[in-house]
């Protein structure tokens, strides 16, 4: 196995810590914008930059017309439904309660991509999305507080079906396009999905808000690390590893964002904590043994040859 094979992995990891970071950066935006503003700002950034990226490396590629209506579903999945489910199901449901019935992401996508792409399941890969799962389910039992509406519930499962198709629906893109034609297209599109909205919900509070320099810098690092970053990333991963394999990935984000909580905010890591990083990483790493264990023998080859 060639070095470079180890490098969707690498890319993995470095999505999940740039999504995790903006967990962190977000409480610092919410003290002046809404949840909607801030992910509008997000995508103009990032559409704009990406464009302008295009233009300059001339790397623009010619959108066939019958794949436009595949962007346009891509960008409906995510980012516009899961946010919405996401934004507006956290107010009704328990964070607990919440970050666990998003931690399913990972597991229904592993049945759709079974059902729909034909993408196979090893035991191997069972048994590290329950471990992982597992994990995460540590991670955010550190209240005791359950509590949720039937409306908060659906939401969630809006946002939990939208990131499970994101990852179908763009599958089929990665063995055509480049990862920054897909992601500048996406976002694009999420963009104008989100315009009526924050016409109706945000435009007045936005014209006549007080800005803030820090939140907006803030909301620029989060375009600029998760909008474009993590995106570019997971994308160029989805192509290389599949929908499956690479969905696991998404039990980092709590993982890394404990880590940056613990470093920035100086939140407290319990027993209970630990456990669950340490059963998330493990599921992590049993689900990906067989492509381990191949990078290990390359590794242990090399050695032995020089």
């Amino acid at each position: 196995m060639k070095i470079k094979n180890a490098l969707p992995y690498g890319k993995a990891m470095l999505a999940m810590f740039c999504w995790s970071i903006t967990f962190v950066w977000i409480k610092i935006a919410l003290k002046w914008y809404h949840p909607i503003e801030i992910v509008v700002l997000r995508l103009v950034l990032a559409s704009g930059l990406l464009f302008i990226v295009m233009l300059v490396t001339r790397h623009t590629e010619r959108i066939q017309k019958n794949d436009f209506l595949q962007f346009m579903l891509v960008a409906f999945c995510e980012p516009f439904c899961y946010f919405i489910g996401e934004a507006n199901g956290m107010q009704y449901v328990s964070s607990t309660l919440g970050s666990l019935i998003i931690s399913i992401i990972p597991i229904v996508t592993a049945f759709g991509a079974w059902l729909l792409l034909k993408e196979k399941i090893t035991p191997a890969l069972i048994i590290g999305l329950v471990v992982s799962f597992a994990g995460v389910t540590f991670l955010s039992l550190q209240s005791t507080d359950l509590h949720a509406t039937f409306k908060g519930v659906l939401f969630l499962l809006l946002a939990v079906i939208s990131g499970m198709f994101y990852g179908i629906t763009v599958r089929g893109l990665t063995l055509k396009y480049r990862t920054l034609t897909i992601v500048t297209w996406q976002s694009f599109f999420g963009l104008i999905y989100f315009i009526p909205v924050f016409m109706v919900t945000d435009f007045r509070h936005f014209s006549t808000m007080q800005h803030s320099g820090m939140g907006l810098l803030t909301i620029a690092a989060m375009s600029l690390f998760a909008s474009v970053g993590a995106f570019m990333l997971f994308t160029g991963v989805i192509r290389e590893l599949g929908v499956i394999k690479s969905n696991i990935f998404t039990n980092l984000i709590p993982v890394f964002t404990v880590i940056l909580a613990y470093l920035i905010l100086r939140d407290v890591i319990t027993a209970k904590t630990m456990i669950g990083l340490v059963l998330t990483i493990v599921g992590l790493l049993i689900s990906q043994i067989k492509d381990i264990r191949r990078l290990t023998t390359y590794a242990l080859g090399t050695q032995n040859r020089s």
